[in-house]
């Protein structure tokens, strides 16, 4: 809220010549900052409380501070509370020495005022719609930055997502896909393999056997993806996910024999990254990291051992992949993001 108040202060000394003056100390206020101008031999001076405290400010004291500053004028004080309620009337015997504006930042509104006061209660109203629309305009922004800054996150997501797409309407299943199509599509087989189709170590990364397996790797490469980006970059991340897949494919070709898909393989050479950069970077950033990034590696290949049909000579093979990659072209970009 203190932001808000800033925000609406700084708005109204730029568009109606308002001064800033400081009100510290003041019983039942909500800011320190308070605003002046002078206006037909008066001055005007507004002040931020909540709707709790309204009722408590002592009127006398504010002008008393008041008084030594402005050499003796008369002073107008008005009132702004911040209230979440919308009031139909006020009783302006509680402070009657106070113009009162009530203001609603949650809403956006003015919900009343004292008849005297309009033209300012238009002036704050403005304002307000410009605060809004700076709030929106910078967290709009700030979403944006976010967005290119995990921008091959996102597209390596879309592209399993694309490929998943084609791959159900091939297997005419949305939920499971048909080990001919994936086979069709590039999975790894050990035979095709050995008999030239290397490509499929690289195709494979990107196939998956269901929605479900589909989902729980797109999340994981959300989640590490997007620390992986952050930390070393968009071109190493890509080499990084890229050299892993190869690696986890290449393992699980030389020990397993089984049909293989997805993306897991690359992820766990995303942990790898993680844990590079935990024990370079322990002493600065303490061991807690190192041992959440070590726990999650054991607790996901002990799950992978425990159910069946997963690759886990591919898991091995992408966390040794990312590890020694790593190792080689890890230097961070950023250390504090």
């Amino acid at each position: 809220m203190s932001s808000y108040i800033d925000n609406l202060i700084d708005k109204l000394c730029k568009n109606y010549n308002f001064n800033i003056i400081e009100l510290e100390g003041i019983n039942g206020t909500c800011s320190k900052w308070a605003l002046c101008r002078e206006q037909n031999s008066i001055m005007q001076v507004v002040f931020f409380s909540r709707v709790e405290s309204y009722r408590n400010i002592n009127a006398e004291d504010i002008k008393l501070r008041l008084k030594k500053l402005f050499d003796s004028k008369s002073v107008r004080l008005v009132q702004i509370v911040l209230d979440r309620e919308v009031h139909v009337t006020v009783d302006e015997n509680n402070n009657p020495q106070c113009g009162l504006i009530f203001l609603n930042p949650y809403f956006n509104q003015i919900t009343l005022y004292t008849p005297d006061l309009e033209q300012l209660a238009k002036e704050i109203y403005n304002c307000m719609i410009y605060v809004k629309q700076s709030t929106l305009a910078n967290k709009q922004s700030k979403n944006i930055y976010k967005m290119k800054d995990l921008i091959v996150t996102w597209i390596i997501i879309a592209l399993n997502v694309a490929v998943y797409t084609v791959t159900a309407y091939l297997s005419g299943n949305i939920f499971d896909s048909n080990i001919n199509v994936l086979v069709f599509m590039g999975a790894k087989v050990n035979s095709l393999i050995a008999s030239g189709e290397y490509y499929r170590l690289f195709t494979c990364m990107f196939l998956h056997a269901g929605i479900v397996h589909l989902g729980v790797n797109m999340y994981s490469l959300y989640i590490m993806g997007s620390f992986v980006e952050k930390v070393y970059g968009k071109v190493k991340y890509i080499v990084m996910y890229l050299i892993s897949g190869l690696v986890s494919s290449v393992f699980s070709f030389m020990f397993s024999s089984s049909i293989s898909v997805g993306a897991s393989g690359a992820i766990f050479g995303l942990l790898g990254a993680a844990l590079v950069f935990a024990i370079k970077m322990k002493h600065k950033i303490g061991k807690e990291f190192l041992m959440n990034v070590i726990s999650i590696i054991v607790v996901n290949l002990i799950i992978g051992f425990s159910i069946a049909n997963v690759d886990n000579f591919g898991h091995l093979g992408g966390l040794v992949g990312g590890v020694v990659i790593t190792y080689f072209i890890g230097q961070c970009k950023n250390i504090a993001q």
